[in-house]
């Protein structure tokens, strides 16, 4: 942890307490991230992947009374901007801390989190700092914007990370750090031994349950959850929008549509999509233009030069023959991965603007999956899984109530709120202020009056609860 002060006197706090980085400043904080979501440099930044370290809070002649605070963001395609946004405020933040005396001596520690099931940097964490040191830990972040289609990520490792591989001084003092996830997701429901070994080096008998781990790590951290809020609508958008992006970037078609098979994967390696017409013939990168107007119009990695590929076999509105069609991958060659390696790969297909995801996976030179078949031109299942059931509210959140309780799930509707949202949990939680002064507190800030309702709101049965800082006696044994 690095000593220092995030400003050097209360005069310059007060200055940039209602002042925000401009939007340029706010870009280039992150340009490790452009690269690495270009390819122009290899995954995350080195200082960030923690397999091996430690990190710890601790007290110092400057800081004697260290508050360990761990910001931690779902950098998946649908809050992957989250991060951008704290970043903004980080200056209105830090100085609302020191001018309120919310809690002592702030350390803050940034994490991110993806999807260890398919994503490339599913954990990140800098270290807890206190000084300008923190905009250059938010600048190694990669926002991978990512993710698996499931309607979960791993919020269940950076659990177990700060559970078990953080050291605070404040523990000694009896007094606990807080822990906030943004996220629009759920967990895992378990903790994977093969995930800890790969992304921690650490060795566990077998996997755990999420639950437990969140109780271990209630112990230590105050958990909360910031949940923006968003319509069903925009959800969906939401889950289509890496496909989307990954295809336009590539020059492919994803609308207007009768049918569309893409495929998307998560490395340099190149996989093929082939597809049997009703007609017999095969579309794939050999005869990439049907007689029946198929076309694959992307195909990606030949080189490995895609660290987000796709590839796309579509038939423009109004052009698919009637009959069965057969899809299936082909696993041609390693640019990246390991020679025999199993890589994962996702077909989204579109029949018709009915929307179905298949996962699998193709192992070894020349492998195939599993073919897909697919009936254009009859009448739309009724018996298939809807896709974006996982995706309700309702489920994600029924799913975060077993690991963090109902009152520490902060609901949003302005992602804008979120910093207001952690100073009030934190006054709330301390004591150090009840929600009518916390409301003061932010009006006297000059924060706008939509995010003092939202935050307002969103506290609400949390100031029902009252104040909880001390740890739990069972972590000394």
């Amino acid at each position: 942890m690095g000593g220092g002060s995030y400003h050097s006197d209360v005069r310059s706090a007060r200055h940039e307490v209602s002042s925000q980085r401009s939007f340029q400043e706010t870009e280039s904080a992150f340009a490790y991230s452009r690269q690495a979501s270009t390819g122009q440099v290899k995954g995350a930044h080195p200082d960030v992947l923690v397999k091996g370290r430690v990190r710890e809070c601790r007290d110092s002649s400057e800081h004697p009374n260290t508050t360990p605070i761990v910001l931690a963001s779902d950098v998946t395609s649908s809050r992957g901007n989250d991060a951008k946004v704290i970043f903004a405020k980080v200056p209105a933040f830090m100085a609302a801390l020191k001018l309120s005396s919310i809690v002592p001596d702030p350390s803050i520690m940034w994490a991110a989190f993806g999807d260890a099931t398919v994503d490339r940097a599913p954990v990140q964490f800098g270290q807890f700092e206190a000084d300008r040191r923190l905009d250059e830990w938010l600048g190694k972040l990669w926002l991978e914007e990512g993710g698996g289609g499931t309607g979960e990520e791993s919020a269940e490792l950076v659990a177990w990370y700060l559970a078990n591989r953080t050291e605070l001084d404040s523990l000694n003092r009896g007094v606990k750090g807080f822990a906030f996830f943004t996220t629009d997701e759920a967990p895992y429901p378990e903790v994977s031994a093969d995930h800890v070994r790969e992304h921690f080096g650490v060795e566990i008998p077998r996997n755990l349950s999420t639950k437990s781990v969140f109780q271990k790590l209630a112990r230590l951290y105050d958990p909360f959850v910031i949940f923006p809020r968003t319509s069903m609508e925009a959800r969906k958008g939401g889950i289509d929008k890496e496909v989307a992006q990954r295809l336009e970037r590539a020059g492919g078609r994803f609308k207007d549509v009768d049918l569309r098979a893409t495929l998307i994967w998560h490395t340099r390696d190149d996989l093929d999509l082939y597809c049997k017409t009703p007609s017999g013939e095969v579309i794939y990168y050999g005869s990439k233009r049907g007689r029946c107007s198929g076309e694959l119009d992307v195909d990606r990695n030949v080189r490995g030069e895609d660290p987000k590929p796709v590839e796309n076999i579509r038939w423009a509105e109004g052009t698919a023959p009637r009959g069965t069609y057969e899809f299936w991958v082909q696993l041609y060659g390693y640019h990246e991965s390991r020679e025999g390696s199993e890589i994962p790969f996702e077909l989204h297909l579109d029949n018709g603007g009915e929307i179905s995801k298949v996962s699998g996976a193709v192992k070894s030179r020349g492998s195939m999956s599993n073919p897909q078949k697919v009936s254009f031109g009859g009448k739309p299942s009724t018996d298939k899984p809807d896709l974006y059931a996982p995706y309700q509210e309702s489920v994600i959140l029924s799913k975060w109530e077993q690991y963090v309780p109902g009152a520490q799930i902060l609901k949003i509707n302005d992602p804008a709120a979120i910093i207001e949202v952690m100073l009030g949990a934190m006054a709330l939680r301390r004591g150090t202020m009840d929600l009518e002064t916390f409301v003061d507190n932010m009006r006297g800030r000059k924060v706008s009056r939509a995010i003092q309702d939202d935050t307002r709101a969103a506290l609400e049965d949390l100031a029902k609860i009252g104040v909880d800082h001390q740890v739990d006696a069972s972590v000394f044994g």
